[in-house]
Formats: structure tokens, C-alpha cells, sequence
């Protein structure tokens, strides 16, 4: 992790932008705050992403909640996170507008460069289509501070025909996520894979019910579809490359059961899940 940037005055906004900080998409795009450039009240980590194939900063676990159930959807098709609101008397402008103060750096008030926690690239029947979100902890939803940032950020975008959304999170959501970290952390950063007579033959031993984990695992090993070391890997592949559909509301790890409501006939036929938009 490199160290921390100095981002207090037009100087410094104006060093980020030459050094293309917010700037670029996929695996090119800088986030214009990274984890060690704040000191941040939330569990702060950093995820691989499977589609953009790179570090996304993660300044929260209500962030990252979302990173899993948003990059899990087919139509999202990157995530930028602390994307920046840029110019910066764009922002300024519309919080005059509304009557509230801008954000200021605490020592040195000067006006900040405003960030959303994650934009995303969606692919629709209509073309690509973007989606701003910004995230915070259900206990900040009462602190009008908090609020009257969040309204800044939503006119901005509103103004650029931007759809904006706030999330939370909630028990529904935090188990979902946990369930697709679970499934996909082994296969972000050289990722393990298998081959098409494995993912056939594991296809074809499973059905739309309920099943033990470690039932399946043992049935993937006598079959000798896999070895005893990568079952369960098997296993959370078929979830994290959508070959079976299963139930994401009960914790899959503590619970040691799967409840599948779709298995694709073959390697070809994948059914991929809803989207989050």
C-alpha cells in the first residue's frame, strides 16, 4: 500500500487530476481516495474485482456489502468507487442553490473535491447507462450533516440525467453480500479454475433442492469429479460463476447448507442472476 496523499487545496486537486486520480474505467481507473489517503470510521479493505481486475478502496463494510451485491449483477459492468464530482464550483454552485455549505478540508477549510462512493456502468437493452450510489451506515441516516451532502450529490448527478440511489444496508443485504464473498473470494486474484467435464458432470448430479455442503462435497469426490481439496472450491464456483442459482437470504457458511432453485443443463446454459440496478 503506498502512503497517503495531501488533498487540502486547489494545488493538491490539481496534482490528483495530472497524476489521474478519478479519472478512466476498468482496470485503469484511480480512485480519487484511496483507503490510506483517510482516516475513516468504518472497517476500510481493499477487493480485487473479478470484472474490472484491479484494487477497488472499500471505506466501510456497508461499502463493501454493496461492492458484492452490485458487482454479482450481469448488467453491472464496472464500479468506480470514490468517484469524484468534478469541477468544483459545479458543486459549489448547486450547494448554493440549496442553501446548505459545502464540504471544507477541517484544517485548512478549503472547499474539497466531493466524492460518490461508487458509480456504476450498467448495460441495458438501451445502451450503457450509468448509476450513482452513495453509501453510508443506517446510523447516519439521521444526521442532517450527513444528509445535506448526500442532497448535493444527488442533484449533481440528477442534473447530468444520472439515476442516484442511497443505501444502507440492511440484515437482508449484509447476509446476501456475506454469502457472495463467500462464494467468490477464492477466484479474484489468480483464480482457480475448473474444467468443462467437471463443471458438466457436477451439473449433472445436481437438482433444485436443499442440499448439506458437505453432502455435495462427498458426492463430487466419490464420483470423482474432484479431489477431496477442492470440493468445496467446486462448490463455490458453481455459485460464483452462476452455474446454479441458490437461495443468498440464509448464511451459507454457518448454516453448511445450500438451497439451489436453478442448476444450468451444461457448461453453456448459464442463467445468470438479477440485477441490482
Amino acid at each position: 500500500m503506498g502512503r497517503g496523499r495531501k488533498l487540502e487545496s486547489l494545488k493538491d486537486f490539481e496534482r490528483a487530476l495530472k497524476n489521474k486520480y478519478g479519472i478512466g474505467q476498468g482496470p485503469n481507473y484511480k480512485p480519487w481516495l484511496r483507503i490510506q489517503d483517510v482516516k475513516s470510521k468504518g472497517i476500510r479493505s481493499l477487493i480485487y474485482g473479478r470484472k474490472s481486475q484491479r484494487e477497488h478502496h472499500m471505506m466501510s463494510s456497508v461499502e463493501s456489502e454493496h461492492f458484492y451485491l452490485a458487482e454479482f449483477s450481469n448488467s453491472v459492468v464496472d464500479i468506480r468507487e470514490q468517484f469524484p464530482l468534478l469541477p468544483l464550483n459545479y458543486t459549489q454552485k448547486v450547494a448554493k442553490t440549496l442553501g446548505v455549505d459545502h464540504p471544507k478540508h477541517p484544517q485548512t477549510k478549503e472547499p474539497i473535491i466531493m466524492t460518490t462512493d461508487q458509480l456504476l456502468t450498467i448495460n441495458s437493452p438501451q445502451g450503457t447507462k450509468y448509476h450513482a450510489i452513495s453509501i453510508k451506515p443506517e446510523a447516519d441516516s439521521g444526521d442532517l450533516r450527513v444528509l445535506e451532502k448526500i442532497d448535493i450529490e444527488r442533484v449533481c448527478w440528477e442534473l447530468l440525467g444520472v439515476k442516484f440511489s442511497y443505501f444502507t444496508g440492511n440484515e437482508v443485504t449484509k447476509v446476501q453480500s456475506s454469502n457472495l464473498q463467500w462464494a467468490t473470494s477464492p477466484f479474484r486474484e489468480n483464480p482457480i479454475s475448473f474444467s468443462c467435464d467437471q463443471i458438466n458432470c457436477a451439473l449433472s448430479v445436481l437438482s433444485v433442492r436443499q442440499y448439506f455442503i458437505e453432502d455435495l462435497c462427498n458426492q463430487f469426490i466419490s464420483l470423482n469429479i474432484t479431489s477431496n481439496d477442492d470440493a468445496l472450491l467446486l462448490t463455490r464456483f458453481l455459485i460464483a460463476d452462476k452455474f446454479i442459482d441458490v437461495d443468498l437470504s440464509t448464511n451459507i457458511s454457518e448454516s453448511g447448507l445450500i438451497d439451489v432453485k436453478y442448476v444450468a443443463e451444461n457448461q453453456g446454459d448459464v442463467r445468470y442472476g438479477a440485477s441490482s440496478e
